[in-house]
């Protein structure tokens, strides 16, 4: 049996079309995320409450450009950082994560848009970019189901 180098080409193009098309944009991976509790330290929940209430309902809405991006990548940083109680570490965990992918989202989209417009070539991975930007803001979605709870008065307005 023969089997040309053509065939072959074509099989292996066929099958890393048909992974590409069924493997979907993944969202961003948490980096740094929040510290484990540590009991040895004092706690920070008060300070850490009180940033993130900020971030969440001044830095979030409406969704974040320029300076207000720049102050939420402080707040994040600054937020994983903190030494919370382990009673509340899992709402903690939960508003970091939102403000990650609100971040990650923004900071994406802002990445796609500033590679677009009349004066940029056409590139693959502007869609890459936005493909991610999207799966971020998704996944920013899906964290502030976790804890809205915690903010009945507020909603952010995603784009």
């Amino acid at each position: 049996m023969k089997v040309s180098y053509l065939a072959i080409g074509l099989i292996a193009v066929v099958l890393l079309i048909s992974v590409s098309v069924v493997s979907g944009v993944e969202p961003s991976t948490i980096s740094p995320q929040l510290k484990i509790p540590n009991s040895s330290q004092p706690f920070d929940d008060k300070a850490f409450q009180e940033r993130a209430d900020f971030a969440i309902k001044n830095l979030t809405n409406p969704f974040p450009t320029e300076n207000n991006l720049m102050e939420l990548q402080s707040a994040y940083y600054d937020l994983v950082k903190k030494n919370v109680k382990q009673d509340f570490y899992a709402e903690a965990r939960n508003i970091t994560k939102f403000l990650f992918y609100d971040m990650k989202a923004a900071e994406e989209m802002q990445d796609y848009k500033e590679q677009t417009g009349p004066n940029h070539i056409q590139m693959d991975f502007r869609e890459d970019i936005g493909d991610q930007a999207y799966a971020d803001l998704d996944a920013a979605k899906r964290a502030w189901k976790s804890i809205s709870h915690l903010y009945p008065n507020f909603t952010p307005a995603f784009p």
